[in-house]
């Protein structure tokens, strides 16, 4: 054999090794990454089974919303002790629109309601899972506003004084279900939008008459720290500041998305744990809830 046939072997042995190092890599990757997604599908299965409490472990009161027509709307209800004319803050959880529950919010709605004399519905809207959209979950926020509204002296609320708060994927509910109520010529006090998920909601801004863009409540931008989610909601923020909508930010350093929901007593026993929940993270979203909370009084008594 000449030894440029030996040489050529020799060279399709070597580059025959390197490809077949390349696939052995890139199969190892699939795997990891297969792992991993399942891995994130059963951590997430076991902490949304770990979310839900019963009726006697609820801070709050387990109530349903009725529709005509349609499934009644879940909700969490907290009430102060006394008072009239008081403010109603929907509370809105986040999870990707595929997780996620209301009852993590209980120990938190009852501190709000508490700490700023507020009625709190924590709207367990359903999640974009089995067929269910997420647009089904932004009517459900939708009713759920109207239907306080309309019982305001049942509830002792002023009418004028309604206000969305929402997290993450709750926060694009509350954006969105601001604008549904806009056009309905239903005006709320104010929204507040935690590291909001806005997908879809500047081009429905855009879409409304301009001068229902203006008419839009003041609205609080709360953002976690290196968070493209939290980071996108600004696009959402300089379309209402343009409009002449009242707009405030609010950012955290060294802050994580999802640390104002996570740092409650509720993630402590979930299986899969919290990624935003830690000592650090708690100051941060006990001071969080302060800074919306005087930002609320200041817009309400404006």
């Amino acid at each position: 054999m000449s030894d440029t046939k030996k040489k050529r072997r020799k060279i399709l042995k070597i580059v025959g090794i390197v490809l077949l190092v390349i696939v052995l890599l890139m199969v190892g990757v699939v795997l990891f990454i297969f792992y991993q997604l399942k891995k994130g599908m059963e951590d997430r299965a076991d902490n949304q089974a770990a979310m839900v409490k019963s009726d006697d472990e609820l801070l709050g009161i387990h109530f349903y919303v009725p529709r005509q027509g349609l499934d009644f709307v879940d909700v969490n209800l907290y009430l102060p002790e006394e008072g009239d004319n008081l403010p109603v803050v929907f509370n809105l959880h986040g999870g990707a629109f595929i997780a996620g529950d209301a009852d993590t919010l209980d120990s938190q709605s009852l501190r709000l309601s508490n700490d700023w004399n507020a009625v709190i519905v924590s709207v367990n809207y359903k999640l974009a899972v089995d067929g269910i959209t997420i647009e089904y979950g932004t009517q459900e926020v939708v009713d759920t506003v109207k239907y306080f509204l309309e019982h305001a002296e049942e509830y002792h609320i002023d009418p004028h004084k309604a206000v969305l708060l929402g997290y993450s994927a709750g926060g694009y509910h509350a954006a969105m279900a601001t604008l549904a109520l806009e056009k309905e010529g239903i005006d709320l006090a104010a929204q507040a939008l935690c590291y909001t998920f806005v997908g879809g909601v500047v081009d429905s801004y855009d879409d409304l008459p301009e001068n229902l863009q203006a008419s839009l409540p003041p609205t609080l931008f709360v953002l976690a720290d290196n968070d493209p989610i939290s980071d996108g909601s600004l696009e959402y923020e300089a379309s209402l500041r343009k409009a002449g909508v009242v707009t405030e930010t609010k950012k955290y350093d060294d802050s994580i998305h999802g640390f104002l929901e996570e740092n409650n007593p509720e993630y402590d026993s979930l299986p899969a744990g919290a990624a935003s929940k830690s000592p650090e993270q708690e100051v941060m979203a006990r001071d969080g809830e302060a800074y919306i909370g005087k930002w609320l009084k200041d817009i309400l008594q404006s």
